[in-house]
């Protein structure tokens, strides 16, 4: 059963204006983002929790907060237990669970924020003969050791019980997420599709899914790589460090006119940035963003380019701390290309 569109019908709008005009009112602690550290002790425990009367309480963070729990204590039989009956009857299931396990690093220190179930909704559809609500989202997991991009679907109702709970799991060390090429899908017997993946260092590998379930994993070294929160909310870019430690003083930045968004690049080119992103999406998604180092400053210069084919001009620029939250923290926003 694939279900692609987002879909959300009327009743299912009316509880999402519902549940938000509550939000406001401080009366659910689930319809904002949440970090796995704010929620672990409320997580799920397997996918019989799951219950669409929870849909306001956040089903999928719960899950993912159980899922990631299990994970951190290395126990693949937890595991399981949140993973859909279709999943669990692929074959190899079992054993990229165990390759999961054992190829995390270091214990979960907390999150990007996980999403609340509306934030996640792919698909919702909601009648009284056929109701079916799916979650996909994807997160960051920060370890003492390693930086993990995780990508989670699961059914929390569906007319099919063998695919309620997680059906398809994806998790990379951020350096494989990071100019991640992702090629076309192909059908394979007996109802299985196959998605080849090839990563910026060369390595492949492939997803090998049914009717929506399957697992990808591939771990390297994040070390090298940030994941940053660049806007409010749950967003996280992943971004490569150069390795250079140029440094810009802010009297140097405050002389910079960045209305003049090509004089400004110009600038900004003869100083390396302190890390890049892999410039693969619209400019909108800032992976062709940069970050500078700010003399004696912990915060940091990011500015966004752009250019046809090849930057050439600073659509956004702002100062802010790389390591904390955006929602924890105000940026100074120096430009803003007005659209």
């Amino acid at each position: 059963m694939k279900n692609t569109c987002k879909t959300i019908t009327l009743s299912a709008l009316c509880l999402l204006i519902l549940c938000l005009l509550t939000s406001c009112k401080g009366e659910s602690k689930y319809q904002t983002f949440r970090l796995y550290s704010e929620i672990k002790d409320e997580a799920y425990t397997d996918k019989s929790d799951i219950h669409y009367k929870e849909r306001t309480r956040g089903n999928y963070m719960r899950t993912c907060a159980g899922f990631l729990k299990a994970l951190n204590d290395r126990d693949v039989d937890s595991m399981k237990k949140f993973c859909a009956d279709e999943l669990l009857a692929m074959e190899g299931t079992g054993g990229l669970l165990a390759e999961i396990v054992n190829g995390f690093e270091g214990d979960i220190t907390d999150t990007s924020p996980l999403t609340t179930d509306f934030a996640a909704t792919k698909y919702s559809q909601w009648s009284k003969t056929d109701p079916v609500d799916y979650y996909d989202d994807d997160f960051i997991v920060f370890t003492t050791e390693q930086t993990y991009w995780v990508s989670l679907s699961m059914y929390a109702v569906c007319g099919e019980e063998s695919l309620i709970g997680i059906n398809r799991l994806r998790i990379l060390t951020i350096d494989k997420r990071f100019d991640m090429e992702v090629g076309a899908e192909t059908e394979r017997e007996e109802g299985l599709s196959v998605t080849p993946y090839t990563f910026a260092d060369g390595t492949t590998a492939e997803l090998v899914h049914k009717d929506n379930c399957g697992i990808l994993v591939c771990f390297g070294d994040s070390d090298g790589y940030i994941a940053v929160n660049i806007a409010k909310g749950s967003t996280y870019n992943i971004y490569k460090l150069t390795g250079e430690e140029d440094e810009v003083s802010r009297d140097e930045i405050d002389e910079i006119d960045f209305t003049d968004e090509k004089g400004a690049y110009e600038i900004l080119s003869e100083y390396e940035p302190y890390a890049v992103g892999d410039g693969s999406s619209v400019p909108n998604y800032y992976s062709q963003a940069r970050f500078y180092v700010i003399e004696g400053s912990e915060k940091m210069l990011f500015v966004n380019v752009t250019g046809e084919g090849v930057p050439e001009k600073i659509i956004y620029a702002s100062i802010f701390d790389p390591t904390i939250l955006i929602n924890d923290q105000k940026p100074e926003v120096l430009h803003s290309q007005k659209k």
